[in-house]
């Protein structure tokens, strides 16, 4: 039986999955509502990667914690940066395709179908990253904390998640 950690990140991951193929399979049918789709995602996101960089990551470099050292946080840190680059991509190529599909020339309708291929591309780059992170954080981060913290511990790293504020990072 998985820990709370690991099923509630497991439901998160699972919703932000879903969004995240609903985002991209908008992209050729109403741009806009896929660039609205995809802020959600990324916001969600977001808001979980700062809060694992500030509240969790810390917790296994702290010697005093009994996380530490049992995960290689570094790799992780790498991987969701990375994640941050590709969706700050993301947001640029919706820019650069909103404000050609304004335009009535047939010339920037022509560069639209490069600029789309160019940011399904990077979506299915951050899809597989965030499916190879998922795996990795469900199968061997989340159980970590589970089974290392008592459930008081887990508590409080729940209210932590309730009091966070993103705009301090």
């Amino acid at each position: 039986m998985q820990g709370l950690m690991t099923n509630y990140f497991s439901a998160t991951h699972d919703k932000q999955s879903l969004l995240f193929y609903y985002a991209k399979s908008l992209i050729t049918k109403n741009m806009t509502q896929a660039q609205q789709v995809f802020y959600r995602v990324k916001t969600d996101l977001m808001f979980f990667i700062r809060w694992e960089e500030a509240v969790l990551l810390p917790l296994f470099e702290d010697k005093n914690s009994p996380l530490f050292e049992t995960y290689p946080t570094y790799s992780l840190l790498l991987e969701l940066q990375h994640s941050k680059i590709l969706m700050e991509h993301i947001d640029q190529g919706f820019l650069q395709l909103i404000q050609p599909l304004q335009a009535p020339s047939n010339k920037a309708k022509l560069a639209i179908n490069s600029k789309i291929d160019a940011l399904l591309e990077i979506f299915d780059e951050l899809e597989d990253l965030l499916l190879q992170l998922n795996i990795k954080k469900e199968s061997i981060f989340f159980p970590t904390i589970d089974e290392a913290l008592p459930k008081d511990d887990i508590a409080k790293l729940f209210l932590t998640m309730i009091n966070f504020d993103t705009s301090c990072q």
